[in-house]
């Protein structure tokens, strides 16, 4: 069994190597203490010191890092500060350096540059340490090259607009000059010296090269000249302008100008010798048919047709003078008349001007005025004058209406005139609202007279049917008025077909008389005629009393024609009964 022993056995064997004495040391013998107690010291010392140094070269790194951060974000703030001045200063739309035009952008280098200086010293202001200044000091550098290219650049486009605008304006002005100097060739020449001298001395400094100075130097003179030449044209110096293009220098002329002006003084050579061989043959006097066979010697086919068109031209004129006159002064003379009813009133020297049936129409007129009683139109006429302004209206408007104002009542003559002035002046709605039922009337009037065996051609018929044919037409007019009181609308075409029908359908019948055996008697049986055929001979007695009364009861004048019309009138009215 195991034996547990009560205490450490300690082996008595010696250990192998060891020294059985040692010599003394000073720490043995406890000199060397305080010694080895100060290296221990020093080492710690050495290693704090080691320690502290590391730390304060990272704490001098984060701070100069910190620095140059500072300072970085100083700069690009400056940076920032001259760019929004420059946006401003560049590209503002009302005061931007850049918004200048022309001349106007001439002082903007020295502006600008003023400018800059101020708001460079208020950026650097914001500069905090050396370094910050020297970094505004290589961004003000930077913005200043590049904002003084760029104001020179825009300064030197602008200079070279606005020296082409000056040059342009230069010789505008000079080639005006030229043309309104066209009767001076001296003031014109030198006009032309001072464009090309402009041209010669700008063109270069604008850049052009010596081709562009070339085109622009024959661009201008060209215009020059042709301007002279249209303005000696247009005084009618045609001879003086073919001289002026004949000595022309070679050169001085476009193509397209020189075929331009060969072509207007073609045109301007025509028309001034046109105008002063017209002016010899009109000075010679003589009728246009003798006029017309003086041209006809003319051998040239142009300047002949524009000789005799001069001539008739003239004689379009004179015969206009010739009726305006005309009609001043018989417009004149039944002012007299309409104030006195006294042709003895009209001076004798506008009297004699009348030939004898204008002479005669006025002393009618006077007549007329003078008894009190109107004028009774003349169907023929009235109706005829009506027809002319529809199938001619240029002529109706050449018509001296006053040469039938002693055949037109009031109404009728004003309604004539009053056409005659709206074809006159153009006014084409109010003559065609004028005319318009005139026509339709007219053409149901003579569709209904070839029924009838009546010729509708006023040119063919004779003075009964023209008369006739006035009788109806005014018969027509009466019934068509009647109408249109009663109804308060115009009539349609029916109408107006049926009574033209209903009126050349109706008769008269004249009872004869044994009169006829004394001369101017009636015939002894009834005679029946067309109601359009009726004079005033031929209505029965018993009614013409009726018609006369009803006249005088009316205050109106009794005639053949006033008592003619009313009685048509009433048979309009009743039917024919």
């Amino acid at each position: 069994m195991p034996v547990v022993r009560s205490q450490r056995e300690v082996s008595q064997a010696p250990i192998p190597g060891v020294r059985k004495t040692a010599a003394e040391t000073a720490l043995s013998s406890g000199a060397g203490l305080a010694h080895a107690q100060a290296n221990t010291a020093e080492t710690i010392a050495s290693v704090g010191g080691l320690v502290a140094r590391i730390g304060a070269s990272k704490y001098a790194q984060i701070q100069q890092e910190e620095r140059d951060k500072a300072d970085q974000i100083a700069a690009l703030a400056m940076d920032n500060a001259f760019a929004k001045w420059e946006a401003s200063a560049l590209y503002d739309p009302q005061n931007g350096a850049l918004t200048k035009q022309g001349k106007d952008a001439l002082p903007l280098p020295e502006q600008t540059a003023e400018a800059f200086t101020k708001i460079s010293g208020e950026i650097e202001a914001t500069a905090s340490t050396d370094r910050q200044r020297a970094h505004f000091q290589t961004i003000k550098l930077r913005r200043q090259q590049g904002l003084d290219l760029t104001i020179r650049r825009h300064v030197f486009g602008e200079m070279q607009a606005y020296g082409r605008e000056e040059l342009a304006g230069t010789l505008e002005n000079a080639r005006n000059e030229a043309g309104a100097a066209a009767l001076d060739p001296e003031q014109s020449a030198a006009a032309i010296d001072r464009g090309v001298s402009a041209l010669n001395v700008m063109a270069p400094k604008l850049g052009l090269g010596p081709e562009a100075l070339q085109k622009q130097r024959l661009a201008f003179t060209s215009g020059a000249h042709s301007d002279i030449i249209e303005r000696l044209l247009a005084n009618n110096k045609d001879r003086a302008a073919r001289v002026y293009f004949e000595e022309l220098p070679k050169g001085q002329l476009t193509s397209d100008a020189q075929a331009r002006v060969e072509k207007a003084i073609e045109v301007g050579s025509l028309r001034g010798e046109s105008q002063r061989q017209a002016d010899v043959i009109l000075a010679a006097g003589g009728t246009l048919t003798e006029q017309r066979a003086k041209v006809k010697g003319i051998t040239d086919p142009e300047l002949r047709d524009a000789v005799q068109q001069r001539i008739e031209h003239e004689a379009v004129i004179r015969d206009r003078e010739e009726r305006e006159a005309e009609q001043s002064t018989m417009r004149s003379a039944y002012d007299i008349l309409d104030k006195t009813a006294n042709v003895n009133r009209i001076p004798p020297a506008t009297w004699s001007q009348f030939d004898g049936g204008t002479r005669s129409a006025m002393r009618s007129y006077a007549e007329h005025k003078a008894k009190g009683t109107p004028v009774q139109t003349d169907l023929p006429t009235y109706y005829g004058l009506v027809q002319k302004a529809m199938d001619s209206p240029e002529a109706f408007a050449t018509t001296n209406l006053l040469k039938y104002r002693a055949q037109l009542d009031e109404v009728e003559f004003k309604q004539l005139a009053g056409l005659q002035l709206n074809i006159v002046n153009g006014n084409k709605n109010a003559a065609e609202k004028d005319l318009g039922g005139l026509r339709t009337n007219l053409q149901i009037i003579n569709d209904s007279l070839v029924q009838y065996g009546i010729t509708p051609d006023g040119a063919k018929q004779t003075k009964e049917e023209a008369d006739a044919v006035a009788t109806l037409r005014r018969m027509l007019d009466t019934a068509v008025e009647v109408e249109s009181q009663r109804t308060g609308k115009k009539p349609d075409n029916i109408f107006i077909q049926r009574e033209a029908d209903r009126i050349l359908s109706q008769s008269v019948t004249t009872p004869g008389s044994w009169w006829n055996i004394w001369p101017g008697g009636k015939s002894v049986s009834d005679v029946t005629t067309r109601l359009i055929d009726t004079k005033a001979a031929d209505i029965p007695p018993t009614e013409r009393q009726q018609v006369e009364a009803a006249l005088r009861a009316r205050q109106q004048p009794v005639s053949d024609a006033t008592v003619l019309d009313l009685w048509l009138r009433t048979k309009t009215r009743t039917g024919g009964q």
